[in-house]
């Protein structure tokens, strides 16, 4: 699921995301950067992760659905769902999971 930002409106420099109740119990933190030489292939694992994307645009991939992302998105991935990211360009996220 990717989750839209908005402009809390008490303070424009503070972007808010509607997430909910997120649980994850966090095994890993890391920042990635994907080319197009180099993209981060689809792949599904056991335990959900948030991607924060911090530069650029790319193409996430869940369960073999093409969407658009750029920077400021926040990407829920629940356990088993298959996904992946790839660009054109450059696009660095941070990946917590």
């Amino acid at each position: 699921m990717i989750i839209k930002g908005e402009y809390d409106p008490k303070n424009n420099l503070r972007k808010v995301y509607p997430i909910g109740s997120i649980n994850i119990n966090m095994k890993h933190f890391t920042v990635r950067t994907v080319t197009k030489a180099n993209p981060f292939n689809p792949h599904k694992h056991e335990q959900e992760e948030l991607w924060f994307i911090l530069n650029g645009e790319a193409i996430y991939t869940e369960d073999g659905k093409k969407f658009k992302v750029e920077a400021g998105d926040l990407i829920q991935i629940k356990p088993w769902v298959e996904h992946g990211l790839s660009t054109d360009n450059l696009s660095s996220w941070i990946c917590v999971g």
